[in-house]
C-alpha cells in the first residue's frame, strides 16, 4: 500500500525470518479483525482540532472534502486499483456521512471496515497467486499490463480483476525470468514472496488502519500533511537529531514494495553509488547469512530491519525499473553513523577553454552552512576563479535561516524571502551587509531542487545576482511544523503519535510564490528525470501559486538582457554535442514507451525488448566512455553500478559562466536598441538608481519569469 514516507537517517530493514525457516502461512479464519483501540479516539480528536483549527488552508468538513478523503484512502488500499470493483468503490463514496464522522467525532467503525475489507480481498489475491504458479504461468500469449493502473478506473467485475491478477503474476515472472532466474527459481522466489505477503497479512494491527485513514484525511488537506504513528514519531526524531545508525536512505511503501525515496547525502548508500532513488528493496540479507523477501511487509518491520549498529554490513536485493527493463542485483553496504559535516559543502574548480570557473556543490542547507560557503569562497577566490557556479541539483532544502544567510553571502543586506502565515507576512532577512563573492554567478537546478534551494535560487535570480540554468525546480513553497500529540497531564504518552502539517508559504522577494512553479531556469539544460511525473505540480490537493506585495530590494543586474546573447553560445555549443543528443533520446524513448500505456507480458516480445534495450544502452555507453577516454565494454552488464559518467550538465553551466562573465567583463551588451543594460533598480521606487553613467534601462527585472 502506498502509506507513509520515513527517514530512517542512515538505515533501512524489516523483521527477520531464518533463511530456512518455514514461513507459516496463515488461513483465512488467522486473519485479524481490526478495532479501534483506547489511545485512537484521543489521537484522531487532536489530529482533527489541529488539521481543522492550525492548518495554513481552511477545510470544510463537506461532501467534496469527504469524497476527496475517500479517494485518498482507496489509493493507500488499493493502490493499483486491483482488489475492489467499481460498484464497490461507489458505494464506499455514498458512505460520505461516515466518513466525515470519522473525522469530526472520530467514530472509526467504518474506516477499520473499510480495511478489514481491504485485508480479505489482498489474503483472497495472494492466495489466488499461489494456486496459479501451482498450476503453471502462461507467457505465451498476448496479454498485457498497463504501466500505471493509477490513472485507469476500477473495474467492473470480479472476473476482470482476475485478469489483472493473471497478468501482474506473469510479469513478476518474467522480471526474474529475465534477471537471470530459470523456471524452477523463479517459482520459488514468488512463492515465498506471496507466502511472506500472506503471513504479514496475518500480523496487521490496529495502528496500521488508524494511521492509514488519518493519513488519508491528512494528505486530503495537502501533500505535505501526514500523521505519524509512534513509531514513525520515533524515526522522525531520530532523523532530526542525526541520531541513526545504517545505511542512510527515505523509503516509501508504493503498494507491496519497499521503494528508495531518496539518499541521505554523505551516508553509506549514498557514497556507494550503487543505489538511487526509486529502486525498489525485494531482500534483505544479513551478515550472519539470514535471509528475507521483504515484499508486501509493512515499512516499519522493513525499517527495523535495515538498522543497525555501525560497522556491521546488510545486504541489499535491489530491483531497478527502467522502462521495459527490470534489474536485480545486490549491494553490500556498511551501516554508519550520519554526521552534517558529511554534507558539508564542497568547492572545486572547473577549466574552460583556460579559465578557471569555481564549483560549490551544496547538498542540503544544514546548520552553519553558510560559515561553509564562505570558506569555500576564500579558497576558490584565492584560486582566481573567473566565475562561480552553484549547483543546487537534487537539494531537497534544509534549514530556513540558512538558506537566508547563505544567499546573503552573495548579496548586500535585504529580504531573502517572504514567509506568510494565516495573520502575517514575514520577511527573512539577511543583515549583513557584506558580501563574501560579488563575481559573476551561475545557479544551477533541477526538478529535485525544493524548498530552501529554490528559495536560494529565486533570491539571486530576483536580486540580479545570479543567471540560473538547469531545470524548472520542484515547487515546494510551503512550510511545515511537527507537533506531538501527547500532553503534559497524559498518563501513557508513548502511544500517541505525532503531526505534520502546513502552517505557511514561501514567496519571492518580487511577490510571486515558488508552490507549483518553482523557480524557472533562464536556459535550460537537458533533464535526467521525466519532469512530467516529478514535482509539487503532480501532487494531488498541492495548494495553489499566488502572488503578494514584493518586498523593497534593489537589483544588481538587468539578467534579462544577457540571456539572448547566452542562449545562443549555450545552442552553438551544444548542437553537435553527442552526449546532450544521447541524453535528449533517452528520455524520449522512455516516454514513448510509457505512453503505449501498456507492456507485453509474452516472454519472447520482453526478451527482445530487453534486449534491443540493452544494445541502446551499450551504444550509448560507449559513446560516453569514447568521449571520456575510457576503454569500451562488450556488455552493458560489464558498467560498474557505481560507475559515473562526466558530468555534462556541470560542465555546461560552467562553460555558460564563462560566457556570462564574458559578457559582463565586456559591459556593452546591447539589445535591438543599442541601450546598454545595466540596471540598480529599487523596485518600489519609479525612479532608476543608477551604477554608473551608462545605466540607460527602465525595464523592471523583478517580475516572476
Amino acid at each position: 500500500m502506498k502509506l507513509s514516507k520515513i527517514a530512517i537517517g542512515l538505515s533501512i530493514f524489516f523483521t527477520i525470518f531464518s533463511a530456512n525457516a518455514k514461513i507459516k502461512v496463515p488461513n483465512a479464519s488467522d486473519l485479524p479483525v481490526l478495532k479501534e483501540e483506547s489511545q485512537h479516539k484521543t489521537a484522531c480528536s487532536r489530529t482533527a482540532s489541529y488539521f481543522l483549527r492550525a492548518h495554513y488552508k481552511t477545510v470544510n468538513l463537506d461532501k467534496d472534502f469527504s469524497n476527496n478523503v475517500v479517494k485518498q484512502y482507496l489509493s493507500y488500499l488499493d493502490y493499483n486499483k486491483s482488489i475492489f470493483t467499481k460498484a464497490e468503490v461507489d458505494d464506499i463514496y455514498k458512505n460520505d456521512s461516515k466518513i466525515l464522522n470519522a473525522i469530526k467525532e472520530c467514530k472509526l467503525d467504518y474506516p477499520f471496515e473499510l480495511y478489514n475489507l481491504t485485508i480479505q480481498k489482498r489474503f483472497e489475491k495472494y492466495n489466488y497467486f499461489l494456486k496459479q504458479i501451482e498450476s503453471g504461468i502462461d507467457v505465451n500469449t498476448n496479454d498485457t499490463i498497463a504501466f500505471d493502473r493509477t490513472k485507469e478506473d476500477f473495474f467492473q467485475t470480479k472476473e476482470e480483476i482476475k485478469k489483472e491478477w493473471d497478468v501482474e503474476l506473469k510479469n513478476e515472472y518474467i522480471n526474474l525470468i529475465l534477471n537471470g532466474k530459470n523456471e524452477k527459481e523463479a517459482k520459488e522466489r514468488l512463492t515465498k514472496r506471496y507466502e511472506a505477503f500472506l503471513s504479514r497479512l496475518s500480523q496487521t494491527e490496529a495502528e496500521d488502519a488508524f494511521s492509514t485513514f488519518e493519513n488519508a484525511f491528512a494528505s486530503a488537506i495537502d501533500p505535505h500533511t501526514s500523521y505519524l504513528s509512534p513509531v514513525a514519531s520515533d524515526n522522525f526524531n531520530d532523523d532530526i537529531n542525526l541520531s541513526l545508525e545504517g545505511i542512510g536512505a527515505v523509503l516509501m511503501a508504493d503498494d507491496e514494495y519497499t521503494v528508495i525515496n531518496s539518499l541521505v547525502p554523505g551516508s553509506p548508500a549514498e557514497l556507494s553509488k550503487k543505489v538511487k532513488e526509486k529502486d525498489r528493496i525485494i531482500g534483505v540479507k544479513q551478515a550472519d547469512g539470514t535471509y528475507d523477501d521483504i515484499i508486501g511487509w509493512r515499512l516499519s518491520d522493513v525499517v527495523k530491519k535495515i538498522k543497525g549498529p555501525k560497522g556491521t554490513s546488510v545486504t541489499l536485493d535491489i530491483e531497478r525499473v527502467d522502462g521495459a527493463n527490470t534489474k536485480n542485483f545486490t549491494v553490500t553496504l556498511v551501516r554508519d553513523k550520519i554526521r552534517l559535516q558529511e554534507r558539508e559543502a564542497k568547492g572545486e574548480v572547473k577549466e574552460i577553454n583556460g579559465n578557471k570557473i569555481g564549483v560549490i556543490t551544496i547538498k542540503s542547507f544544514y546548520t552553519d552552512l553558510h560559515k561553509d560557503i564562505d570558506k569555500e569562497l576564500t579558497k576558490l577566490k584565492k584560486k582566481n576563479i573567473k566565475a562561480l557556479v552553484i549547483d543546487l541539483r537534487s537539494n531537497g532544502g534544509g534549514l530556513l535561516p540558512e538558506a537566508t544567510a547563505s544567499s546573503g553571502l552573495f548579496i548586500g543586506k535585504g529580504p531573502i524571502v517572504l514567509v506568510r502565515d494565516t495573520l502575517n507576512v514575514l520577511p527573512q532577512i539577511d543583515t549583513n551587509k557584506n558580501t563574501s563573492y560579488d563575481g559573476p554567478l551561475v545557479v544551477l537546478i533541477n526538478r529535485l531542487s525544493a524548498s530552501s534551494s529554490e528559495i536560494m535560487a529565486a533570491a539571486l535570480r530576483d536580486y540580479g545576482r545570479a543567471l540560473i540554468v538547469g531545470d524548472t525546480s520542484f515547487g515546494k513553497g510551503t512550510v511545515q511544523q511537527n507537533r506531538p500529540l501527547a500532553r503534559v497531564y497524559d498518563f501513557d504518552e508513548d502511544n500517541l503519535g505525532s503531526i505534520h502539517y502546513t502552517i505557511a508559504k514561501f514567496y519571492r522577494i518580487n511577490g510571486g510564490s515558488t508552490q507549483l512553479k518553482g523557480v524557472v531556469p533562464d536556459i535550460t539544460l537537458p533533464s535526467l528525470v521525466d519532469t512530467t511525473q516529478i514535482g509539487e505540480r503532480v501532487e494531488e490537493n498541492a495548494l495553489p501559486w499566488d502572488k503578494i506585495e514584493p518586498a523593497k530590494y534593489k537589483t544588481y543586474l538587468n539578467i534579462d538582457a544577457y540571456i539572448p546573447r547566452l542562449k545562443l553560445k549555450h545552442e552553438d555549443r551544444i548542437k553537435d554535442n553527442i552526449i546532450f543528443k544521447i541524453m535528449e533520446e533517452e528520455l524520449l524513448r522512455y516516454k514513448e514507451l510509457r505512453d503505449k500505456k501498456v507492456l507485453s507480458v509474452n516472454l519472447e516480445e520482453r526478451r527482445k525488448l530487453k534486449e534491443e534495450d540493452d544494445k541502446i544502452r551499450l551504444e550509448n555507453a560507449n559513446i560516453r566512455l569514447k568521449d571520456m577516454n575510457l576503454p569500451l565494454i562488450k556488455n552493458i552488464k560489464d558498467l560498474k553500478d557505481d560507475f559515473e559518467f562526466k558530468d555534462v550538465l556541470l560542465l555546461e553551466a560552467a562553460a555558460i559562466a564563462n560566457d556570462f562573465a564574458d559578457l559582463q567583463k565586456e559591459n556593452i551588451y546591447t539589445d535591438e536598441n543599442k541601450s546598454i543594460f545595466y540596471q540598480y533598480k529599487d523596485v518600489n521606487s519609479s525612479q532608476d538608481i543608477e551604477k554608473n553613467d551608462k545605466v540607460k534601462s527602465t525595464e523592471n527585472v523583478t517580475e516572476s519569469k
